[in-house]
């Protein structure tokens, strides 16, 4: 055991004195080719600058609502119907839906609602009045269903009195300044109904599919107990029991709609649900994972715009061209000063060292490369951020290249690049025949002719098939952004909320 112990350590000891030397000897001959090696460090951190903004954008579409400790068994209730030859699928429920799923199916551990306050209420407060935008009534169990952040009040009892009020953080401090919110009084609408502020919410998440300002208990008013089964207008989300299977779910809402859809199809419209289905109709509910709703949901109606999952993919393969593009570009450079080279691998050839390990040097090389280029790529993302979030409509932060999974991930994309990069010039600089090398005649023992010929042509390709891309697509918005619509935008305003002009719409006009 000793005597394998420690040949390991001496194992290790010259590992570790291999690469080394690797670092030492490729360090030598980045600062000794300046020129060369600003060319190649410029090439790759353009491509990889333009590589991790991608996947910072891609990244975040990825995250939505995965901040929720029981993402993966949280799911949304979408209504599917076809009723007089129109069929929609839509992500709004009926009230008793909600405590329907928690009685009637065992599957479900829990259930939340959420609906839409109609316009945008004026919220008052002393000589303050605003009107503001995403309030909704939510049940009282909301803040323990799902994990938006709650500052200020108790999770269990912010929402569960009538006429109680929760605000996010931004909206308190609008109100209220640096003073604490709590049972602070509050007039909504030009009703002048008055609500107790009985919480303060950390502003949503941007990852999240949905946003709000304000949260009103749905215990407020009788919208929430509306017994009518087609009367959807809330959004209704379910939590999966754990170990349970979702299929038992979807056989249990073809229950739900015999027992409580059919009665009302039949009283209604004078048809069974049984007739209706013959004649073509539909009416049914489905499940949608929360994490797929931002990207995979077939539901019209959402709650926020949602993304698509082809805009994923297409950027993921516009950040893998680019960086096809920037290790192409690194290997005609590094075979193109082949002759520079040649002498050095020959004069170590001939002093006793192996191709394998001057294929290791070279890589090496090229990985010093990566990382210097990743390093440098970081500093222009930092200052580039602001201005990509302009163009993509996000709020993205620097701060997600400090998670682990992060700094494992430019790793990676440091190692890959570097033997992607370095791979074809570390075999192509190591096949030199010595004799011929040091007679002066640099031929490679390998066809790289034609190699190279194909990097150029694959690189060109690549290069022309994107800018053609980005020229149709600028000339698309241009399109979209000049067209004569037939009107006059610039004289054409919308007006909200004018259900508050009451009997004075005809005065105003």
């Amino acid at each position: 055991n000793l005597g394998r112990l420690t040949r390991t350590s001496a194992f290790v000891f010259s590992l570790t004195i291999m690469f080394k030397n690797y670092l030492k000897v490729a360090i030598r001959n980045i600062a000794r080719y300046k020129f060369y090696s600003a060319i190649n460090i410029l090439g790759m951190t353009i491509g990889l600058t333009a590589c991790l903004l991608i996947i910072l954008y891609i990244a975040d579409e990825l995250s939505y609502d995965k901040f929720n400790r029981n993402a993966d068994r949280i799911y949304q209730v979408g209504l599917h119907a076809k009723i007089g030859g129109h069929e929609v699928s839509v992500a709004n429920t009926c009230p008793p839906m909600g405590p329907a799923l928690v009685a009637e199916i065992p599957e479900v551990e829990a259930a939340t609602r959420i609906f839409p306050y109609y316009g945008e209420p004026a919220i008052k407060y002393g000589q303050k009045a605003f009107a503001e935008s995403k309030v909704f009534f939510a049940d009282s169990n909301f803040f323990q269903f799902f994990d938006y952040k709650l500052l200020e009040g108790d999770a269990r009892s912010v929402l569960k009195e009538p006429n109680t009020i929760v605000l996010t953080r931004e909206l308190a401090t609008k109100y209220f300044g640096n003073e604490g919110a709590l049972g602070k009084l509050v007039t909504v609408d030009n009703k002048n109904q008055t609500y107790k502020v009985t919480g303060v919410a950390e502003n949503p998440p941007t990852n999240s599919h949905f946003d709000f300002n304000i949260l009103i208990s749905s215990e407020t008013g009788d919208r929430a107990k509306n017994p009518e089964w087609i009367n959807n207008n809330m959004y209704t989300y379910f939590l999966l029991r754990e170990n349970a299977q979702l299929n038992a779910v979807h056989k249990k809402f073809e229950e739900l709609v015999e027992k409580y859809i059919g009665p009302e199809v039949e009283k209604l419209m004078g048809t069974t649900l049984q007739q209706m289905r013959e004649q073509g109709g539909l009416y049914g509910y489905y499940a949608t994972k929360v994490t797929d709703l931002h990207l995979h949901s077939r539901s019209v109606n959402d709650l926020e715009p949602k993304g698509n999952i082809m805009y994923v993919y297409f950027f993921a393969g516009v950040g893998l061209f680019i960086l096809i593009i920037a290790c192409i570009n690194f290997m005609n450079l590094s075979t193109a000063s082949a002759a520079g080279r040649a002498k050095e691998v020959g004069l170590r050839k001939t002093l006793g060292s192996l191709r394998e390990q001057m294929v290791w040097q070279f890589l090496a090389e090229a990985t010093i490369y990566s990382l210097i280029a990743v390093c440098i790529s970081l500093m222009v993302c930092y200052f580039l951020l602001p201005a990509f979030n302009i163009l993509s409509g996000k709020e993205l932060a620097m701060v997600i290249f400090t998670q682990p999974s992060f700094i494992a991930a430019i790793i990676g994309l440091i190692i890959f690049v570097g033997f992607v990069a370095g791979s074809y010039p570390a075999f192509y600089l190591t096949s030199f025949n010595v004799v011929e090398v040091l007679k002066g005649k640099v031929r490679a023992g390998m066809k790289s002719k034609g190699v190279r010929s194909f990097l150029v042509v694959l690189q060109f390709s690549i290069s022309i098939f994107l800018i053609i891309f980005t020229v149709v697509v600028y000339q698309q918005i241009k399109f979209m952004q000049e067209k004569n619509l037939g009107i006059d935008k610039e004289n054409i305003l919308i007006l909200k909320n004018t259900y508050r002009l009451d009997k004075n719409k005809e005065a105003f006009r």
